[in-house]
């Protein structure tokens, strides 16, 4: 029975301690290695300055700055950041949490100091031992060494300083690091909530095209009903996902053209030219298919003349690329394009690029042209 009741009572924090230091991200990794270096530079360089015969003792101060680094990165990996992420990151900040947190850097500095001051002592590391400086006077001549009392004192400030200056750092990283996943996390959402808004729209077009058909040819019906099943199945595949690649995207756009391309026959003419470099970008979903959809409903079915639909993408320079769909607009009581559907597929591609994408749209001479230029998506930095 003793021995459950320790397994039960045994303290958590040791568990979170050890999992709040084993998540790291690469940027973190690299600080912290940046910091090591640097720190190892800095310790160098002042041994280096404080010691009388440097010559004699350079192996042990490169090994002295090597181990300090080391103490210093391990110190605030193992001790401070697991202390920060559990009880000031994601919660509510007081004076009293605030307070707490110094008391903590302090006892840690003075456990990192001790740890600093006892590597002076040991046999192999004697020569880096600076703990006996001596005041130099202003006439040039020594004074007295300096007390034990006053580098204890010294000593723990120092350490506090550099381990309370890491503290802030890494606090005001981590906010600024957490203000941007939520931002992108809202913008998902966003781009989530507005491509659900289609789903219904496109839906209902390709059934009204299948009323449509039922009584004027029953085979034609038949064979759209069959484009339908294969149209839901890959909208329903790809319904989860707030961005495609322009190839999924087109995939999908394909099965909804085709469906349209046996309700209007020769009044429909496609032209596709993606070309093969812009397949692998991305695109917020059902951008294709919205664009699709307006040249369909205000520029194809508005005209008993043959139309034509044209769907383009070219890469532009090492940045950027441009994706167009261009289609046939006769009736001039025809609004080009749903002015809905155009500024929803806006909306996303500001919450997907920022401002790093153009939007245009125009009627000229009978054709309605949308035109997006986009950047490539390993230069896309969100």
């Amino acid at each position: 029975m003793p021995y459950a009741m320790s397994s039960t009572t045994e303290p958590k924090w040791l568990l979170n301690f050890y999992l709040n230091s084993r998540n790291t991200s690469k940027s973190y990794r690299a600080a912290m290695l940046i910091m090591f270096w640097l720190h190892f530079i800095l310790t160098w360089s002042v041994m280096l300055s404080l010691i009388e015969v440097p010559d004699r003792h350079y192996n042990d101060i490169i090994l002295r700055s090597f181990l300090e680094a080391a103490l210093l990165v391990g110190v605030c990996h193992c001790l401070i950041r697991p202390y920060l992420r559990m009880n000031l990151i994601g919660s509510s900040v007081d004076l009293r949490s605030t307070f707490k947190g110094l008391l903590y850097v302090a006892l840690i500095s003075f456990i990192y100091f001790l740890i600093s001051y006892s590597m002076g002592q040991m046999s192999f590391l004697k020569g880096t031992d600076i703990s006996q400086i001596q005041v130099v006077t202003e006439k040039g001549k020594m004074g007295g060494e300096v007390t034990l009392l006053a580098i204890v004192i010294i000593g723990c400030l120092e350490s506090f300083a550099t381990l309370f200056l890491w503290s802030v750092a890494y606090l005001v990283w981590h906010f600024h690091k957490n203000k941007k996943e939520l931002q992108v996390q809202v913008n998902e959402s966003q781009i989530q909530q507005l491509t659900n808004q289609l789903s219904p729209h496109f839906l209902f077009n390709t059934l009204n095209s299948i009323r449509a058909l039922i009584f004027a040819d029953q085979e034609k019906a038949a064979e759209v009903l069959t484009l339908l099943s294969d149209l839901l199945r890959s909208q329903m595949q790809s319904q989860i996902k707030i961005q495609s690649t322009l190839e999924q995207d087109w995939l999908l756009t394909s099965k909804y053209l085709s469906i349209e391309k046996v309700r209007f026959d020769k009044r429909l003419e496609l032209i596709v030219d993606l070309d093969e470099s812009t397949l692998r970008e991305s695109i917020p979903t059902l951008t294709l298919l919205t664009l699709a959809e307006n040249a369909i409903k205000h520029g194809i079915s508005t005209s008993s003349k043959p139309g034509f639909i044209r769907i383009e993408s070219q890469s532009l320079t090492s940045n950027m690329w441009r994706l167009s769909v261009t289609n046939t607009v006769y009736s001039s009581k025809s609004q080009p394009g749903t002015r809905v559907g155009l500024h929803n597929v806006k909306k996303r591609l500001e919450l997907m690029f920022a401002r790093q994408y153009k939007f245009s749209s125009a009627l000229d001479n009978e054709l309605f042209t949308v035109s997006m230029e986009l950047p490539h998506a390993k230069s896309v930095n969100r």
